[in-house]
Parts: C-alpha cells; structure tokens; sequence
C-alpha cells in the first residue's frame, strides 16, 4: 500500500482568527524525532541545544546548536533523534504570503535560487547565532502577547530572521538588489504560490483573477524572478515533485497528478527538461533507504 506524507494543517491546527497574522512561533525541547511531514506553511527551524538528524526531501543532514533550516511548502521533512537524546529549537511557521511584498521583492529572488541550487540547512556562526537568538525570542514574546502594534512588530521580527538566514548562509556571497516593482505585480507571485498545485491553474486564468492582461502578468515574472510563467510554474511543480519522489513510495503517476500535472505525458517531459533525468531515476539516485 501507498504510504502518502503526513500533511501538516497549520490552518487547521493553530486556529488563526480573522485578521491575525499566520504566524506561529515556539521554543521547545524535542525528546524524539518525528516522521516525514509537509505543510503549506514555510518554517524556520532553528537548533539552540542537542544533536539529531534532519531529513529533508529524503537527504540527511547533521543537526547540531547553531543548525538553521528554511524549509519552503515543496519540502517534506523529518528529523530523527538517537535513543535518550533531545533538542532544543526554535520553530517559526508562516504563510510564505508574508514573504512577497513589494518593499522586499528581493526576498523572492533569493528563495528561488534558494529552491534552484542551495541547500536548505547550514550552521549559523556564533555571532549570528546571537543575532537569530534574539530577533526570534523577541519575535515569540510578541507572538505570545497582546500589546499594541504586536502583528507589525512580529512581521518586522520574521522578515529580520529571513533576511539573517540569507546574509550568513555561505551560498550568498552577494545579495542582490531588488528588482522596481508595481504594486499588484507580486500578488500575482503570491497568488501562483498559493495556487500552483491547481491543475487548472494558468496564465489566462491569472490574468483573469487580477482584471489585467496576460502580457501584465507574464512582464511580472520575467522582469521580477527572471523566469516566464510556465518556467516558474514548472519549477515550483518539480520542487514538489521531486520531494516526493525521493521521500515517499507514491507512484510517479501519482506524483504527477498531485502536483498539478492533468497529463502524465507532460509531467515525464518537463521532469525530465528540468532535472535532466527521468522521474525513475531521479528517484533511483535521491531515495533513501526506509524513506524516514
């Protein structure tokens, strides 16, 4: 039998009430691991005492005080503890909206590249372990209060661990600047984001959703991600995609439609296209032996 990974509801889980931030923030110690998950939520994971083993899209990674991971909604992820170890961490998760403004467009740049070529985990130094240490208790105690301005100051706080985690990661020697945007240009980033498992998701049909026209939406993500509509929509599909062809026993086929893809036909073609292998092997060569 097919064994699908767990779908984490944060939605569901946290109980946001309308007009709250979709922001969740916690410390805790962790005494066990836990098993191959996913969410539509990004998550920042931030070790602060133990040792354990992060499983992310079926690669293992050390985890040790100062690991800090950026897992993206496309990531399914474990973590798994030795007999009697624990770890202390950090967990912020948040609706990757919060992440597309106008004002930061640059952050969109980075999480694709992020996606594209980098690993997700790294070891923080020790002064930006400080630095991430304090913006994220900082933004906990807002999380847990009630003070004026508490989901502006807990959005400044998020957007300052973001742009922390980027700045130390050792894959961005150089952060580029932001591309000018309009205004509504990265609704349309957001909205693809949110929608791209959709089957019936497309170009006209953002254009539609928007009032604009279809050459409005495909100069928006040419000039500000540097890929055409489909590219990116492709990507986003086979980020997903190989996810779960390296964590979990579903059937390619399966895969392909629940990615998105309406004709398995297309998926084999544009896997391959991107990737540069067969759905099959990329599988052969990325899974993990039991899978965590």
């Amino acid at each position: 039998m097919t064994t699908f990974p767990i779908f984490q509801d944060n939605l569901g889980l946290h109980q946001f009430k309308k007009g709250e931030l979709p922001l969740f923030a916690t410390h805790f110690r962790l005494m066990h691991g836990y098993p191959n998950h996913h969410h539509e939520f990004v998550e920042i994971s931030f070790v602060t005492q133990g040792e354990g083993t992060g499983i992310i899209n079926g690669i293992e990674y050390p985890l040790t005080k100062g690991s800090i991971s950026l897992l993206l909604p496309h990531h399914l992820h474990a973590m798994r503890l030795e007999a009697g170890a624990s770890i202390e961490k950090f967990t912020v998760m948040f609706d990757v909206n919060l992440l597309f403004q106008p004002e930061f467009a640059e952050i969109g740049q980075w999480l694709i590249k992020l996606s594209e070529e980098l690993v997700s985990t790294y070891d923080l130094a020790p002064k930006a372990f400080e630095s991430m240490q304090d913006v994220l208790t900082a933004l906990i105690t807002e999380h847990r209060s009630d003070r004026l301005g508490k989901h502006g100051l807990m959005r400044i706080k998020l957007l300052e661990a973001v742009y922390l985690f980027f700045r130390s990661h050792p894959g961005f020697s150089e952060l580029s600047h932001p591309v000018v945007s309009q205004s509504q240009e990265w609704d349309f980033i957001k909205y693809v984001n949110t929608h791209f498992l959709e089957d019936s998701l497309s170009l006209e049909q953002v254009a539609s959703k928007f009032g604009v026209s279809i050459y409005t939406v495909r100069g928006a993500f040419k000039r500000l991600l540097g890929k055409n509509f489909l590219e990116y929509l492709h990507l986003l599909r086979v980020r997903r995609a190989s996810s779960l062809l390296a964590a979990t026993d579903m059937s390619v086929s399966e895969i392909a439609y629940d990615v998105g893809f309406s004709s398995f036909r297309s998926f084999t073609r544009v896997f391959k296209e991107t990737t540069g292998l067969s759905a099959t092997d990329y599988r052969n060569t990325h899974a993990v032996g039991d899978r965590a």
